[in-house]
């Protein structure tokens, strides 16, 4: 009996194919083939529910983010790293040890990892549900560690390995596709048994038609899910049959939501639609088109009409980044800065799929692993100090998710675009402008918003509806949004002739400090001084609210005061801004390092 998912909502809640695997796929288009018949629609999310992939941390760092900065965030749902024990770091590729994809070469199924023990797993879990935050884990079920057919080696927790030998996994060659001498790697993505039953650049692929393997796989799925976790990323499900996967599922005891990766390509038979019956689909085409309308050639106003009329698959897992992306080109990261920030802002506003939106570290080399202890364990998170970007962390993501849930299945209502700008509203629950621009624009916006006042989750500044209208200025490369229930805090605090400035960081130290200087007195005339120093409390955001006289135009830029009195400029142009004649300017902004 194929399975399928029952709609869930806040009370259930629910991870990468390696990047060689990845690259090869999305070298081409989607495609959007018809569901087959034998396996049943599943259903997605709630529609105010968002996920937030939480790359590479450490089982106590979320479960401290859980009870900090997530806990009124509006996210719903963390995703976690691969919980199960893998290779050691020494025994990744030459050249790169400590690699982060070790994650994804597991040698067991023990819950034992460089992230985190058991134990510390299931005090996350419990951490982050007391808060109203489920847990979703990341799951490689397609494969075990490539191994020597003649050393044995060890992963994490001790457990031997080799060539087709897992034993602490329950597994042996009988296990296994192709072994011996028919044994294959996968070359040709159009040859659909190949791309299943064939080794994924040396990793050894699992006959997952076996009832012992299938058995096995549901057995570590339903001990994820004794400690509290309700539901599963599946990693690399492109390589296993969905009838094998389907399979598996039906085994897994409760209803767990599921998302897989499956990224498809023209000329390939293996599709998205074939697996829309097990549970979501990692829609890869979504996150390839916010970067082309929001960081590329093509106008962001055309985002208002994404869907199923673009092609993409449904119902669908969508993402502006994941780990595998980001150290690609065809998607947005981190190192996008502001644009970034624009594309999560927009998919957690926008009703079509499942956001899962992602933070992780900065990184030189796309196999740099995360830091690390002395003995080869994670380091727990240090925001600031560093390289973990803490990203999430900004009201683009944090205030958006609070959007999404508050505007919870209302449709897409009073459209406008111009170019790189545009806006939509939420049935008369929430509106949001998304400027993607390079200039500021000024706006009357047609509204269903009741009348009143309203906080705009990015700056905290006010918006008054009245008579179904509102009009705002908003500066290029930002967002506003408001909504119905967050309508107190934020405004100038009775002062005008200010700018609020809230600025995204990264890249400091203890001691370093960061101020707004610029071409006025008021900002020093290009010299940091006292009165424009940005504070670091809420860091990576460094805010403050400095004085500067109605009308007045300036140039400005950020400058980090390192800790030994050097200075570390924006590697850009001066920034433009006036003050208005009434109330504060709101700045809004990511270090730019471009």
């Amino acid at each position: 009996m194929p399975h399928s998912i029952a709609r869930r909502t806040l009370a259930a809640a629910g991870g990468a194919a390696l990047t060689a695997a990845a690259v090869l796929a999305a070298a081409y288009p989607q495609t959007a083939p018809d569901t087959p018949a034998d396996l049943a629609p599943a259903a997605a999310l709630g529609g105010g529910d968002s996920i937030l992939n939480m790359f590479e941390w450490t089982w106590n760092s979320i479960a401290a983010e859980c009870d900090g900065a997530l806990a009124d965030s509006g996210y719903t749902y963390v995703q976690t790293s691969p919980p199960q024990e893998h290779i050691l770091g020494t025994d990744a590729s030459s050249g790169e040890q400590d690699a982060w994809y070790i994650h994804y070469q597991p040698v067991s199924y023990e819950i034992e990892s460089r992230l985190g023990t058991r134990a510390e797993y299931a005090n996350m879990v419990a951490a982050c549900e007391a808060n109203g935050i489920g847990v979703i884990a990341d799951v490689v079920i397609n494969h075990m560690a490539a191994g020597s057919s003649t050393q044995t080696r060890y992963g994490w927790n001790g457990s031997e390995y080799r060539q087709f030998y897992y034993p602490d996994a329950g597994y042996d060659a009988d296990d296994f596709h192709n072994t011996g001498s028919s044994y294959c790697e996968i070359s040709d993505y159009t040859n659909r048994t190949q791309v299943q039953e064939c080794h994924l650049v040396g990793l050894n692929d699992l006959n997952t038609g076996s009832t012992h393997v299938r058995q096995t796989i549901a057995a570590y799925l339903d001990d994820l899910m004794s400690l509290g976790v309700a539901g599963f990323r599946v990693d690399a499900a492109k390589h296993i049959s969905a009838t094998d996967l389907g399979a598996i599922m039906d085994l897994v005891d409760g209803d767990p939501y599921i998302v897989q990766e499956v990224i498809g390509a023209a000329g390939e038979p293996i599709t998205e639609a074939e697996y829309t019956g097990i549970g979501d689909v990692q829609e890869f085409s979504y996150s390839y088109d916010l970067k082309n309308h929001i960081n590329g050639s093509s106008e962001a106003r055309y985002l208002t009409t994404m869907g199923t009329s673009w092609g993409y698959t449904s119902p669908a897992g969508v993402f502006v980044a994941n780990h595998d992306t980001e150290r690609g080109s065809l998607t947005m990261s981190y190192k996008n800065g502001q644009d970034y920030l624009l594309g999560e802002a927009f998919m957690l506003a926008y009703p079509f799929g499942t956001p899962a939106s992602y933070t992780g570290y900065s990184f030189s080399a796309n196999h740099s692993g995360p830091p690390l202890n002395a003995d080869g364990s994670v380091a727990d998170v240090n925001c600031g100090s560093d390289a973990f970007t803490c990203i999430h962390r900004s009201p683009y993501m944090i205030g958006m998710a609070g959007f999404r849930a508050a505007t919870a299945g209302d449709a897409v209502v009073n459209t406008w675009g111009s170019g790189d700008a545009l806006a939509f509203g939420r049935g008369d629950s929430g509106h949001v402008v998304v400027n993607a621009g390079t200039s500021s624009i000024t706006q009357t916006f047609t509204t269903s918003l009741p009348n009143g006042s309203y906080v705009d989750v990015i700056s905290g500044s006010t918006v008054t509806v009245s008579g179904g209208t509102f009009t705002a200025t908003v500066a290029a490369k930002t967002a506003l949004a408001i909504y119905v229930g967050n309508d107190s805090g934020g405004g100038n605090g009775g002062t005008d002739n200010c700018v609020q400035v809230s600025a995204y960081v990264t890249g400091t130290s203890v001691g370093d400090e960061v101020y707004i200087v610029g071409s006025v007195p008021q900002l020093g005339n290009w010299t940091p001084i006292a009165s424009a120093h940005l504070s670091g409390t809420g860091y990576p955001y460094w805010k403050a609210t400095v004085s500067v006289p109605a009308g007045t135009s300036f140039q400005y830029k950020y400058v980090i005061v390192r800790a030994d009195g050097s200075l570390t400029w924006e590697s850009i142009g001066n920034r433009s801004a006036t003050v208005p004649s009434t109330g504060c300017l709101a700045l809004n902004q990511t270090w730019n390092t471009a």
